[in-house]
């Protein structure tokens, strides 16, 4: 083995002065891996501190999602009344953001060890898809759910139950891991060489990766859109809603309130419709820089003519951004899961407060001697 690397790195001479162009061109004079690493291992790698350095700011993101979102399921599935289609779509992007969060820790551990072997940059690549599917088809579910309570509101209302919709996220979650993780599963490049690969996925991956992405995109916009130009109709037909007067016939006050009462539903759809757009929006945008960079090295690397250079994982620290911004947006858009968040943080205020600071009055037991009630109460005394 040391005699086969003085052939090598004897006297640390190459024809790059980094470190991953000299990998890459020694694997590409059908040199070992691990031979290639040993031969270039000398050469500085530019980006190793600043990807560590994104390593550590994408896991202190990852924990904030994981926070944030953790406390918006929290209050979702302690609130019974939270059990609507479209409460539980939200529930499952934030879980989404969630798997994301801990994807960032993941990737943190791997930015601060050693030069990755061929398995572990696959995997990384293949859960990096995982979680951007995931959230796409999310954004996909909860436009879908939007777009049914609008155009066909009786059967929304009459057939839509929490059974649809643990059907659908036991399709979607599967068929996501499947398909994203199948290079985990054997569908890859490691063991064979192929020129149609790239990272040692197969181009044929990468390409259904992209139609599955861009499809979602399409659907995402198109719904939306459709859903803006119906309600603005809507609006337009109703016209403006008066007050209703007592000197009016009965019927005609009864016509106006009914009125006003589709028109503060209409206003509540349309504020609804505007949450979706927006967590749609920041979707597309936080992912957009790393989606068109990984397009462009796939362009790049389906036409012999240009080559790509390894760069910094900025773009991947913007998209974990976003699934820190997604509770706030659920926060201050949503009414009721504002609501369920605010109890939640009273309760926990109140337990916080009793066990730590004040002193508390518990009552332990009442008994009723007579018509009087004789309470048994404890006094416990804060640290």
């Amino acid at each position: 083995m040391n005699g086969s690397l003085v052939n090598f790195t004897q006297g640390n001479f190459t024809a790059h002065e980094t470190f991953w162009p000299c990998v890459q061109w020694r694997l590409e004079t059908e040199l070992d891996y691990d031979l290639a690493i040993a031969a270039c291992y000398h050469l500085p790698d530019p980006f190793q501190v600043q990807n560590r350095k994104i390593g550590i700011a994408s896991a202190t993101v990852g924990a904030a999602s994981i926070l944030l979102n953790g406390a918006v399921l929290s209050g979702i599935f302690r609130n019974h009344q939270l059990t609507e289609p479209m409460y539980m779509f939200v529930a499952n992007l934030s879980m989404a953001d969630c798997v994301a969060g801990l994807f960032s820790f993941l990737f943190c551990a791997i930015m601060h060890g050693d030069v990755m072997q061929p398995l572990t940059s696959l995997a990384l690549f293949c859960l990096f898809f995982f979680v951007l599917v995931l959230s796409a088809i999310g954004v996909v579910l909860l436009s879908m759910d939007r777009y049914l309570a609008i155009f066909h509101p009786i059967f929304y209302q009459t057939r839509m139950s929490g059974r649809h919709v643990a059907v659908s996220l036991g399709i979607a979650w599967p068929a996501c891991a499947l398909v994203c993780l199948s290079p985990l599963m054997g569908w890859n490049c490691i063991d064979n060489e192929k020129e149609n690969c790239m990272r040692n996925s197969p181009d044929n991956y990468l390409i259904l990766i992209n139609i599955i992405l861009i499809v979602a995109v399409v659907v995402v916009v198109f719904v939306n859109v459709r859903i803006f130009i119906v309600l603005k109709q809507r609006f337009s037909r109703m016209g403006l809603v008066q007050k209703p007067q007592d000197n009016l016939p009965a019927a005609r006050r009864r016509e106006q309130r009914v009125t006003a009462r589709e028109r503060h539903q209409l206003r509540l759809k349309l504020k609804t419709a505007v949450t979706v757009v927006m967590i749609a929006a920041l979707f597309i945008v936080v992912w957009l820089p790393i989606c068109v960079g990984f397009v462009r090295g796939v362009t790049c690397h389906a036409s012999d003519q240009c080559t790509t250079e390894p760069r910094p994982y900025w773009g991947l620290l913007i998209a974990f951004c976003g699934s820190v911004v997604n509770p706030f947006i659920y926060a201050l858009r949503i009414k009721k899961i504002r609501q369920a968040l605010l109890r939640r943080a009273r309760r926990l205020a109140n337990v916080v407060h009793e066990r730590l600071w004040w002193p508390s009055t518990r009552v332990l037991d009442i008994q009723i001697v007579g018509n009087v009630y004789v309470q048994r109460i404890e006094h416990n005394a804060g640290n």
